[in-house]
């Protein structure tokens, strides 16, 4: 694949590395996640895999979406914030942990999602009540039409005294963008001590993708460092009208607030759409197929709405010899919880 971006060299980048480790943040995540040789699964699908053990923290704060949060809610205090207002799918993981953060930081939280109220709260969504978030839904509305819908919120926090902040779905924001930024360079760490060969020969790292702020971080992570294995997303359900697109103008975003000399576009984003399936939270064969086979070698359990996905994706690849030029790390993003809900573990087993 080519890469259009400018990696420039490692002294060059080295102002922008410096903001991007002295940036504001909370801590909400037990960091560094463990790197994790997947033995039996790597002999199943023919290639060596690793896991970028993600899923690994506490129930209500496990996942990828925890690293967006710590900048995006220091943001938030700085500013002084006292609501937390977010968005997301039924089953949203992003949500979920918008609604531990804002109970870890002491601040209420409204979660807007979208679909009807349904008749037993399961799963991510029990975790939210239980959390103590106020959750709306929004009924059968598309994602851009959420905006307006979380303005809306915003404006009701605000007459009621309080002083809202709106993270988007995702917290993908070009600040939450960047807590991946600096993911793929713990990553780079641990791939440095195991060995340099190893981290030389260490070909992609993949995961799922949809709002895009884990993909946009992990390619500005890559061209900071100028190094390291490239970053293929799977993308879990068309979010974005146009993902490389979007995905590149987040990175750009990203970069700029860091005041790096770095230029990103569609050609610089590897976007697989393939294993989407219908919709996003539609469940796919090959999905299920790969939670299954996981689960069974190793003990680790995804999810048939996101991480599932991304899991399939690596499993085709490397079945289809993509990665027999050396070891290929899968990102576990987390939101196992999602099993807990009949319509979906039942599709599991």
């Amino acid at each position: 694949m080519r890469f259009g971006f400018r990696y420039g060299s490692a002294v060059d980048h080295a102002a922008a590395l410096d903001r991007l480790r002295t940036l504001p943040r909370v801590t909400l995540a037990p960091l560094p996640t463990p790197l994790q040789r997947l033995d039996r699964f790597s002999e199943a699908i023919g290639a060596e895999v690793w896991c970028k053990r993600d899923d690994i923290g506490s129930p209500a704060l496990a996942g990828n979406k925890v690293r967006k949060y710590e900048l995006v809610l220091a943001s938030a205090l700085a500013a002084g914030a006292d609501t937390l207002i977010t968005t997301g799918a039924t089953q949203s993981n992003s949500a979920r942990t918008g609604a531990a953060a804002a109970a870890r930081l002491g601040m209420r939280c409204v979660l807007l999602l979208t679909g009807e109220a349904p008749a037993d709260r399961t799963a991510n969504l029990l975790l939210d009540s239980l959390l103590g978030a106020e959750v709306r839904f929004a009924g059968a509305v598309g994602w851009q039409e959420l905006g307006p819908l979380l303005e809306r919120c915003a404006a009701d926090q605000r007459a009621a005294g309080r002083r809202p902040f709106i993270a988007p779905v995702g917290a993908s924001s070009a600040r939450g963008a960047l807590g991946f930024a600096l993911a793929y360079l713990e990553l780079l760490a641990q791939l440095d001590a195991i060995g340099p060969a190893f981290a030389t020969s260490t070909v992609a790292v993949v995961h799922t993708t949809t709002s895009g702020g884990t993909h946009a971080g992990l390619v500005v992570g890559r061209a900071l460092a100028a190094r390291g294995p490239r970053v293929i997303g799977i993308d879990a359900g068309r979010v974005l009208a146009d993902p490389a697109e979007g995905l590149a103008r987040l990175a750009g975003a990203a970069a700029a607030e860091l005041e790096a000399d770095i230029t990103f576009n569609a050609a610089d984003i590897d976007v697989r759409l393939e294993h989407a399936g219908p919709a996003y939270g539609a469940i796919t064969g090959e999905a299920v197929a790969a939670i299954r086979l996981l689960a069974r070698t190793e003990g680790i359990v995804c999810d048939p709405v996101y991480s599932g996905k991304g899991l399939a994706g690596l499993v085709a690849m490397a079945r289809d010899g993509a990665f027999t030029e050396g070891p290929v790390v899968f990102w576990h993003t987390g939101g196992w919880h999602a099993v807990f809900d009949p319509h979906y573990g039942d599709a599991l087993l």
